[in-house]
């Protein structure tokens, strides 16, 4: 696991962790909508209204899946601090690089060994020297790698929308219950059986409206990691491409001579 430590040591001018306060801004707008809507009484009338109580799993969710989407950013927020790091060490430099076991000796104590940064960049060097290796399935795998981190925001907006499609039916049922029970036409049979009906239409709209309010904001916390992704994936192509291929281009050709 990636050391706060670390994460944080080094100055954070470089905007490596400008996603992460992106998704604290949006946070502090969500909790500031959540307490001013609880103090209009709506989120307790939300809460109570709703006898199906899936609308409390529904928050529950969006809660634990914002708490990962935050945790993602921050660990994407450190990687992408390890590859600006590397691609300003080598746009400092001109001439040819060495390799060792390490990686590229110009890197060496910069990158940390067990990161995504720092193995990639390893192999790449590695790669880079043999006749036979192949630097684009290294650079799709990492890109794979931060992809199936964020593939989890798909499937919780998808889990969060379903589970208000749920309480729709749910509501639904309820309905069709209560005017099932209409067995005599009094005034208080009548009014029991809408007052069901009433509090299974508010049921049904009540968990679609919760679904689809967080799934929407679930969505765009992801979108947050998304585009980090896009970022890191860009630069670790542009470093590849423009400071490491042709620097290690004499070290490929001597070796393909021999």
């Amino acid at each position: 696991m990636t050391s706060l430590v670390r994460v944080f040591s080094t100055s954070v001018g470089d905007g490596a962790f400008d996603a992460t306060l992106r998704w604290v801004l949006f946070a502090a707008l969500m909790c500031l909508s959540a307490v001013v809507l609880w103090d209009y009484g709506l989120l307790n009338y939300l809460f109570t209204a709703d006898t199906s109580h899936i609308s409390v799993v529904i928050t529950v969710l969006f809660l634990a899946f914002s708490v990962h989407a935050l945790w993602i950013l921050i660990w994407m927020s450190g990687e992408y601090r390890q590859v600006l790091i590397a691609a300003d060490t080598m746009a400092q430099g001109s001439g040819p690089l060495t390799v060792n076991a390490d990686g590229v000796t110009v890197l060496a104590g910069k990158l940390a060994p067990d990161g995504l940064v720092g193995s990639t960049m390893r192999d790449l060097s590695h790669s880079l020297v043999e006749p036979d290796g192949d630097r684009q399935l290294l650079l799709q795998s990492f890109g794979a790698s931060l992809r199936r981190r964020t593939k989890v925001g798909s499937y919780g907006t998808d889990l969060l929308y379903k589970l208000g499609m749920l309480g729709t039916m749910i509501g639904f049922v309820i309905m069709l219950n209560s005017m099932g029970d209409m067995k005599n036409f009094d005034v208080e049979t009548l009014r029991a059986a809408l007052q069901r009906m009433i509090g299974g239409m508010a049921v049904s709209l009540l968990t679609t409206i919760a679904g689809l309010v967080a799934g929407i904001l679930l969505r765009v916390q992801y979108n947050f990691a998304d585009a980090l992704a896009t970022d890191m994936m860009q630069t670790m192509v542009k470093m590849t491409e423009i400071s490491l291929v042709p620097r290690l281009k004499p070290q490929n050709q001597v070796a393909t001579n021999v």
